[in-house]
């Protein structure tokens, strides 16, 4: 016999001797409850035999209906909802766009086959059962577990016809046997079910009669992928609590694969099952949760989350508290689908005169998630900080763009106008407040009494740090080149206001916030105009000093 493919041979003397002489045979033992036949792919079997192979996992979606849409298919399944807490907010929203490693796809994953299948690869070492009944169902022949990635045989008569069923719990647990006379089995709370069955005709022929199986499993429930993204808060998450609530488990009948008997499986998600998206970072964590059922639940489905742990831009942990923000997706689950929940969590703002402020300015790191607010009040000089007025990034001119905006999740922020500041400093000295100054290291800043939540940030107090601004800047190979000054003295802050709308006219002003200490103690905070120079009609090239920005949420 022809040698096709050796995967899991034994390199014994026997072994060594059959590959010198050709020809390999094949001994196996088929036993029930674990033992699985190790059988070398094209190989043929002594005897009359069903040979096993597990193709994948059927990822194919179905079609859902979730709250006002119709289909799977779209991105967005409904539309993002802000939720406000005390010490975090979050951007909630359900899709379909459940990541899968490119590595978990077989060879026809990622594409659509011929049937319209798309299939992931189960891995090794995952166990599943294959009952064996009587063609019609009324009489369980065997019941035997095996292991993918290896191949499995069982012995079957020659010109019979049999119904089969593969039953797993996409992990290393044992599956439960049944017998004819009950073919229920409990499902436990937290799995995912995979379930397949199919009819196999067995020819007559000669002494050796191998008759193939293929097992595409399909996911028996809902599968719920959780999504936590704390890039909106510009850290590594390094602990959290997170438990769902409304989802359930059910009994099966192995026979025909219908669900009765559904209980509550409310769980907590350890942290440990939370897998890293991208593995570079741990900003974006997913896990999995299982419902049986397919109606919608009252009250929608819930995710808590709590003890919150980020490792933040100081190397240190900001802990939040153990009281839970409650998020809940109005969404009605399709079984054997998968449904997204995406928590994008989001620094609390502090609120002045209905105005929601960021708690620090933003600053740009090429790479991933550029657009970040600092964490503490340390004051920054560093260039990544200063940008030209409707700059986008810090080392070229404003080209009339709000990088507020493209804080993740875009949108969500937008920079603070001169009407935003203006519930600070008032108009001509009418109806502003009085700033708080302090000092840090020596450098100035000034506070404002604000609404909302101090710990873990620094405080509850809109704080804006005196870092100054450029005084000059030259312009070498396309990129700015600035001296600052006035760090630790003054406070100057771009609004995203200018005098009149700009589109290639010169010498227009620009507000920006000015803050410093003033002669015999006073504090002097007022919105001042900066001359702009736009450089070329239609291109809206804008050159200025460079300033520190601040943004408010949209």
């Amino acid at each position: 016999m022809k040698i096709s493919r050796l995967k899991r041979l034994s390199w014994t003397v026997t072994s060594i001797a059959l590959l010198l002489g050709s020809t390999v045979t094949f001994s196996g033992c088929s036993k029930e409850d674990g033992h699985v036949d190790q059988i070398e792919e094209g190989t043929k079997l002594d005897g009359t035999k069903l040979v096993l192979k597990v193709s994948g996992i059927d990822e194919t979606q179905q079609t859902a209906s979730i709250k006002g849409k119709a289909s799977i298919n779209s991105t967005n399944l409904n539309s993002p909802k802000l939720m406000e807490f005390p010490e975090f907010d979050a951007l909630i929203e359900v899709d379909n766009n459940v990541p899968f490693k490119a590595a978990q796809f077989t060879a026809k994953a990622g594409t659509i086959s011929t049937n319209g299948t798309r299939a992931a690869a189960m891995d090794n070492g995952i166990t599943y059962r294959l009952f064996l009944f009587s063609q019609d169902g009324s009489q369980l022949i065997s019941s035997t577990q095996f292991t993918a990635g290896s191949q499995g045989a069982i012995d079957v008569t020659q010109g019979q016809t049999y119904k089969w069923v593969a039953l797993s719990y996409n992990n290393g647990e044992d599956i439960p046997t049944i017998n004819t006379s009950n073919t229920l089995i409990a499902l436990p709370a937290g799995k995912d079910v995979l379930y397949t069955s199919g009819e196999v005709a067995v020819p007559t022929g000669g002494a050796n009669v191998n008759v193939p199986i293929n097992i595409l499993f399909k996911h028996k429930f809902a599968r719920l992928a959780v999504e936590l993204n704390s890039m909106g808060m510009f850290a590594n998450m390094t602990g959290a609590k997170v438990e769902i609530a409304g989802i359930k488990t059910a009994t099966i009948d192995v026979g025909n694969g219908t669900l009765s008997n559904l209980v509550s499986a409310d769980q907590e998600i350890a942290f440990s099952s939370f897998a890293d998206i991208d593995p570079a970072y741990q900003d974006a964590k997913i896990a999995y949760a299982y419902t049986a059922d397919p109606a919608a639940v009252s009250g929608g489905i819930k995710v808590n989350v709590s003890n919150l742990a980020l490792k933040i831009d100081d190397n240190s942990t900001r802990q939040f508290s153990s009281v839970p923000a409650n998020f809940t997706f109005n969404i009605t689950p399709v079984l054997g689908n998968s449904h997204r929940l995406l928590v994008n969590l989001l620094e609390s703002p502090l609120t002045v005169e209905g105005v929601k402020w960021a708690r620090q300015n933003i600053y740009y790191q090429a790479g991933h998630n550029p657009y970040r607010f600092h964490h503490t009040y340390a004051h920054s000089n560093a260039r990544n900080t200063y940008f030209s007025f409707k700059g986008l990034v810090p080392d070229r001119f404003g080209i009339n763009s709000d990088p507020c905006n493209e804080v993740y999740p875009k949108g969500v922020w937008r920079q603070a106008s001169e009407s935003d500041f203006r519930k600070l400093t008032g108009f001509l000295g009418i109806g502003g407040k009085n700033p708080t100054y302090g000092t840090s290291n020596g450098r100035g800043y000034f506070e404002y009494d604000a609404s909302g939540t101090a710990a873990p940030y620094p405080n509850n107090k809109l704080h804006f740090n005196f870092n100054g601004g450029s005084t000059s800047f030259a312009v070498v190979n396309g990129l700015v080149q600035l001296n600052l000054g006035n760090f630790g003295t003054r406070a100057e802050i771009w609004t995203a206001s200018s005098g009149i709308k700009i589109g290639g006219l010169l010498g227009l002003g620009a507000w920006y916030y000015h803050g410093e200490k003033g002669l015999f103690g006073s504090n002097s905070a007022d919105l001042t105009a900066n001359l702009l120079n736009i450089s070329a009609i239609g291109i809206d090239l804008i050159e200025t000093q460079m300033k520190n920005v601040r943004c408010v949420r949209n």
